[in-house]
């Protein structure tokens, strides 16, 4: 079963091809940007798609990130999948952005609850805390940093995504280990986005604030 992947929401874009059945990996694209997600993602997934000799006919799931992140980057990834579930007639699923960077942490051997924490500007922080085996400790919130580390667990935990080693600071004393570092998020849906459409058909973004600016265009309708 081939899933494509997409993310766009924080800073860069990734694309993935992975065959659930194996566990594979068969193809990935991650670049580090601010802005101009939108035309390099089509790219990004011709490239990835090639390498694979171009099995659009064998694709199941079409997966995407659907926020918390970028208000902008959060609706292209989101609006591409659409499109392309639309045009190739597949289900399209989603993970959130929370979700993603928890899964991401490979080394865990004492199996601490994760909390992924991702700098929401304005002093403030997106988080969701997990366990080790992914169950949600919590909702996913957005918060002052100030106020943040009450939504961590109780007792060690990890943080990982940008405002990590932010909120270790806050957290003095609680927080094992603190990565910040871009990781590649669509390797992580491709291979864990559940295999099922989202309820409603398609996937809805997670925003948890209203954005600065109401965006203009094609991607103004994004929430209707």
């Amino acid at each position: 079963m081939l899933i494509l992947a997409l993310d766009s929401a924080l800073n860069g874009c990734s694309v993935a091809l992975c065959d659930r059945a194996s566990g594979e990996v068969l193809s990935a694209r991650l670049q580090e940007m601010e802005r101009g997600q939108a035309e390099v993602l089509p790219n990004m997934v011709d490239a990835v798609m090639m390498d694979a000799d171009d099995p659009y006919d064998k694709l199941a799931f079409v997966a995407v990130s659907r926020g918390p992140g970028s208000f902008t980057g959060v609706r292209i990834s989101l609006a591409f999948a659409r499109a392309l579930g639309v045009t190739l007639e597949i289900p399209v699923t989603s993970m959130t952005t929370l979700e993603a960077l928890a899964r991401n942490v490979a080394d865990n051997p004492e199996r601490l609850p994760v909390a992924a924490v991702i700098d929401a500007r304005r002093d403030e922080v997106y988080i969701q805390a997990f366990e080790a085996d992914m169950a949600p400790i919590n909702e996913p919130a957005v918060l002052p940093v100030a106020a943040a580390a009450a939504h961590l667990p109780p007792g060690p935990c990890l943080l990982v995504g940008s405002a990590a080693r932010l909120l270790a600071d806050e957290a003095a004393g609680r927080v094992v280990a603190a990565d910040a570092r871009p990781l590649p998020l669509a390797e992580v849906i491709a291979l864990h986005a559940p295999i099922e459409p989202a309820p409603a058909g398609l996937p809805e973004p997670l925003y948890l604030r209203p954005p600065d600016a109401r965006p203009q265009g094609p991607l103004a309708n994004m929430d209707k």
